[in-house]
């Protein structure tokens, strides 16, 4: 998409994230399911940490969003991991799939995490999603071989690399 705009998202742009996240999902789920709300709440508290940081695309409109945020040990449940990022939310409206926005994003937020000190990124996806799949391992990212259910008992896998 030529005149797309990857940039910092703040405050405004947290709802509008919210939207292309669910329209993501949905799509990708071909309409079996929408996110619980147990992932919506994650998803706006993650936004509303200060140490969080969302990148958004649009071109007037927002179309792809990704957050990076400080990794924690447990699966998300323990303490922080000194210098790990944990790569979440991931999505671009389904209408520009294909295009390299994807990708954008995700350099967008790994350019962040190195200027911030953060040594590697990791991330989970679902198993099944091939589409993600390519994008991560171009991106330098491999699965290290963990893998455990979602909120909606699906597999997700753990791709982890260095920065």
């Amino acid at each position: 998409m030529g005149g797309a705009v990857v940039r910092r998202g703040g405050p405004a742009d947290f709802e509008p994230a919210v939207g292309v996240w669910r329209a993501a999902d949905e799509a990708r789920l071909q309409g079996r399911a929408s996110p619980p709300q147990v992932q919506v709440k994650r998803l706006r508290d993650a936004l509303h940490d200060p140490d969080s940081f969302l990148f958004v695309a649009e071109d007037g409109d927002i179309f792809g969003m990704a957050v990076g945020m400080q990794g924690l040990a447990e699966d998300g449940a323990g303490p922080p991991i000194e210098d790990l990022l944990h790569v979440g939310a991931v999505f671009v409206a389904p209408r520009f799939w294909g295009e390299g926005l994807g990708g954008r994003l995700v350099d967008a937020v790994l350019s962040e995490a190195r200027s911030r000190g953060y040594g590697r990124a990791q991330l989970w996806t679902h198993a099944d999603n091939a589409r993600a799949h390519r994008l991560y391992e171009r991106r330098g990212f491999r699965r290290t071989g963990r893998q455990k259910g979602d909120d909606l008992g699906k597999t997700i896998v753990h791709y982890e690399r260095a920065l």
